[in-house]
C-alpha cells in the first residue's frame, strides 16, 4: 500500500528527529498546512505501525499479525 504525500511527511519527521514539518513537507511535494493538520490530528493518539492512520476509539491492533520490529 503506497503512502500519502502527508504519511510520507511524517515518516520523514519520524526518521529525522531535527527536521522541521516545512522541510518535510517541501522535501515530499506537499503543503505544510498538512503536515501540521496531520501532527495535530495524530498528537496523544495510538498511530498504526504499517499505515500511520490513526487508531479509532473501539479498534486495537492486532500485534500478532504485524512483521517483527513493528
Amino acid at each position: 500500500m503506497a503512502k500519502s504525500k502527508t504519511q510520507q511527511a511524517l515518516e520523514l519527521l519520524k526518521e529525522n528527529p531535527g527536521m522541521t514539518p516545512y522541510e518535510a513537507a517541501a522535501k515530499v511535494g506537499v503543503g505544510n498546512a498538512a503536515v501540521y493538520q496531520a501532527l495535530r490530528r495524530t498528537k496523544d493518539k495510538e498511530v498504526c505501525p504499517c499505515c500511520g492512520q490513526v487508531v479509532r476509539e473501539g479498534f486495537e491492533i492486532d500485534r500478532a499479525v504485524l512483521k517483527a520490529g513493528k
